[in-house]
């Protein structure tokens, strides 16, 4: 999979831009809020119609214009070829375009431009709160299994509409029985959601493993683990996990209408991260915690091939410079001649290693890109 047009109109900084990169290794440098992470914020924006950047779609969009294009044409060896598209409006929802046919819902573009992002974020997942690994884990998943899309978004609406009936009870204006008809759609969901996620993180756990070794030669031990808020196994059914989540509700049912919300559910779930069996939240230091983060990363990409047959693009938006020769040279040994890949830099002197291999190279300034 490779991306043969990049098309911007009032995208960030860009009034207009159509951009051919290399089908293999491109290089976007120049100073700082120039341009070049806008590039790769439209990508991953195409790939999962969320920023990587931002949670407000208003912020893509130039200042003092009303709405913004990005679009891209792609070309794929499993599947045919296609044209997506994101509008961005100030007054209305964004839209979804493929092959220039407007899609009903947002969700329908995910899974159709494969890409894995890194950013100086990604150590924020390890050594942050839960809802960044549950925001990593749905943005994943939700690539390479687009069926997940539907669950999760199904459990989102019923338990928000349970936590509504929760605060109603609570108030007394309705009864703890109405709760049985989203009880069981709740579990439904999300036994759902939390199967998937388990078996995402079965493969992704193997992967991780295997390549935060050959980042540390084989000196370190990294392990990744699914802790759901319900108990079960990966090697349970959605039937048994949903059987599990409604045990659970029951026995919280009071507790949760003493205080309104939904206390049980994947809402709470958490991934494990742990180097030499200590929680790498905790005790790794900032080095071991990037590595953990890079090997999370090309896991992805390695789980992405098998699941799509074929590679994803790649995504390094200013992170390199960040990195010692060894981890450069092991990420490079994986992505490169397999990836489409693009990298962000405000100088080549950071990455003279990678800049002097066969690599297109282009210079972002002032919302232009040129070729050098």
């Amino acid at each position: 999979m490779y991306i043969d047009t990049i098309c911007l109109t009032n995208f960030r900084n860009y009034e207009h831009l159509e951009f051919k990169p290399s089908k293999g290794l491109n290089i976007l440098v120049g100073p700082n809020a120039q341009g070049k992470s806008a590039i790769l914020e439209a990508l991953y924006l195409l790939a999962t119609s969320k920023s990587h950047r931002t949670s407000r779609d208003m912020d893509m969009i130039k200042i003092g214009d009303i709405n913004a294009r990005a679009c891209v044409e792609i070309t794929r060896s499993a599947r045919s070829d296609a044209i997506l598209e994101i509008i961005l409006n100030r007054q209305e929802k964004k839209a979804v375009k493929i092959n220039k046919v407007k899609t009903p819902k947002i969700g329908d573009i995910i899974g159709q431009l494969n890409a894995v992002i890194f950013s100086n974020s990604d150590i924020d997942m390890v050594r942050g709160e839960p809802s960044l690994r549950r925001r990593f884990l749905n943005l994943e998943i939700a690539q390479i299994r687009p069926q997940y899309i539907y669950a999760l978004g199904r459990y989102k609406r019923v338990l928000d509409q349970r936590n509504n009936l929760l605060k109603e009870i609570n108030k007394g204006s309705a009864k703890a029985p109405d709760l049985e008809m989203w009880d069981s759609q709740l579990c439904q969901y999300g036994a759902s959601v939390i199967h998937r996620r388990a078996k995402f993180i079965d493969f992704l756990a193997a992967a991780a493993a295997r390549i935060y070794a050959l980042l540390t030669d084989q000196s370190e031990d990294f392990k990744i683990s699914y802790k759901p808020n319900i108990e079960c196994s990966a090697s349970d059914t959605e039937k048994e996990i949903e059987s599990a989540y409604a045990r659970k509700l029951a026995s919280r049912r009071e507790n949760d209408i003493f205080r309104g919300t939904t206390s049980a559910g994947p809402h709470r779930d958490d991934i494990l991260l742990s180097v030499n069996n200590f929680p790498a939240k905790e005790f790794a230091s900032q080095g071991q915690q990037r590595s953990a983060a890079i090997a999370i990363k090309l896991a992805e990409i390695e789980l992405m091939e098998e699941s799509a047959e074929e590679s994803p693009v790649v995504l390094l938006d200013d992170v390199m410079a960040e990195l010692d020769e060894t981890r450069r040279a092991r990420i490079l040994e994986i992505m490169l001649g397999k990836c489409q890949t693009f990298i962000t830099t405000t100088s080549l002197d950071d990455i003279r290693d990678v800049a002097t291999s066969s690599a297109a190279i282009f210079e972002v300034k002032s919302g232009k890109v040129t070729a050098i």
